[in-house]
């Protein structure tokens, strides 16, 4: 049962920001030290002030003293707003993909964190040290400033109908485009009918989580902590709930691979490896990039991968072979379990300490980084389907991190959620 409620959220007041290009951003894990730098140029209200401060930088065990001390500052000075009405807010994206534009319809809400566990369905493992640094912000903030992707699936596409009715005719009330190219927008629905429908709609929905796993775990974390300090909720905002954006996946939504990038591994040899994974893998040079991509794409319903090792530049295509016994049902379940793990000895202890192993969404940056010797060599992957992701978790299993990347982005600093605790 997804328990689902309005909240009167925080904005920014346009009045003195300006402009809402200048303030949202990426998410925390998707901002790159290049990106932080642009967003703090972009505007002294840039939410990577509070998301990802610059003190996160020169101290990693940072407890973000400045984080919070902004956010309250931007409260104080009316930076920030809270709306007056109870509100769920119409977030839709349209963007470009593979030479059509597509529209997703979403929702902003907040989800009962209390009674999450029978309706809120993970897929990824998580990693400690991400948990850690979030917590670290949350307990500076006491706020959610970014957004859980969860997805669930309804045919009758019902709530994405009450949303189309209730804000036709209504310019969004905010409106951004990407650095990706993707618009979104905002609409705040107020009209306590509408929301009770959309509420009742989503109690007999599953949720899976799509995007945040590190940051919804954190959540249970920080309000497991609130409750053993005595500490109680002092309003529907609080640290019960957490700030969750809702998609019906029936709707239609992208996914893109995250490919595996190998690092500071000890005495690897491509060409050993290659002869290694013979009994395992077909492996087919290629001539290039797009020759390997088209290959990749043609074989997406076996379990191929892509391989480029910096000292040999070549490309090579790798098909498992029939007879290999593995679970076959996910491609990033095979690559973390047979050539990482079982191959590599890159095992699940390394992947939780990030020892070898990065994580990248771009193939043209990938082969970049390891012509510049910045890694020994990349692992390709074709993308996850969100069936398979909620077939995964549905039968309470869990994939390697970072299976799926879902795209568009939900941005940082559109909605905020403040917390009111009563502290004891």
């Amino acid at each position: 049962m997804a328990l689902v409620y309005p909240f009167r959220g925080i904005r920014y007041n346009k009045e003195t920001i300006g402009d809402f290009q200048k303030v949202v951003t990426q998410p925390y894990d998707k901002m790159t030290p290049s990106m932080q730098d642009e967003y703090y140029r972009c505007s002294p209200f840039n939410v990577a002030r509070i998301t990802l401060n610059l003190e996160n930088r020169t101290n990693p065990e940072t407890r973000y003293p400045d984080a919070g001390s902004i956010f309250l500052k931007w409260i104080a000075e009316k930076v920030l707003l809270q709306d007056s009405l109870p509100a769920m807010y119409a977030y839709y994206q349209e963007y470009a993909f593979e030479g059509q534009t597509r529209l997703q319809k979403g929702f902003i809400s907040l989800l009962d964190l209390k009674n999450s566990e029978s309706g809120i369905i993970p897929h990824e493992n998580t990693l400690a040290a991400p948990k850690q640094d979030r917590l670290r912000l949350l307990r500076s903030i006491e706020a959610n400033e970014d957004l859980i992707y969860l997805l669930y699936s309804d045919d009758r596409l019902t709530v994405n109908r009450i949303m189309d009715e209730s804000i036709s005719g209504r310019p969004a009330e905010i409106e951004v485009k990407d650095e990706y190219g993707a618009v979104h927008r905002v609409w705040a629905i107020t009209d306590p009918e509408t929301l009770r429908k959309m509420q009742d709609s989503m109690r007999s929905q599953r949720l899976f989580i799509a995007d945040g796993h590190h940051r919804f775990e954190t959540s249970i974390n920080f309000m497991n902590e609130c409750r053993e300090k005595g500490w109680e909720p002092a309003g529907l905002e609080s640290f019960d709930k957490r700030m969750v954006t809702c998609f019906n996946s029936v709707d239609g939504v992208t996914i893109l691979p995250t490919h595996r990038m190998i690092r500071d591994l000890p005495e690897f040899d491509p060409g050993t490896f290659l002869r290694k994974i013979e009994d395992h893998f077909e492996a087919e040079p290629v001539s290039s990039a797009s020759a390997l991509w088209e290959k990749m794409k043609k074989g997406q319903r076996d379990n191929v991968f892509g391989f480029y090792p910096a000292t040999l530049r070549k490309f090579y295509f790798l098909r498992l072979r029939k007879n290999v016994e593995v679970d076959r049902r996910l491609d990033v379940s095979v690559l973390h379990s047979l050539l990482l793990e079982r191959l590599l000895g890159i095992d699940e202890s390394k992947l939780a300490s990030q020892a070898h192993l990065d994580y990248m969404r771009e193939r043209d940056l990938c082969i970049q980084l390891v012509d510049e010797g910045k890694y020994q060599a990349a692992f390709f992957l074709n993308p996850t389907t969100a069936e398979q992701v909620q077939q995964i978790a549905s039968r309470g299993e869990r994939m390697p991190q970072k299976s799926t990347d879902f795209f568009p982005k939900l941005l940082a600093g559109l909605i905020f959620m403040q917390m009111k605790i009563a502290k004891q």
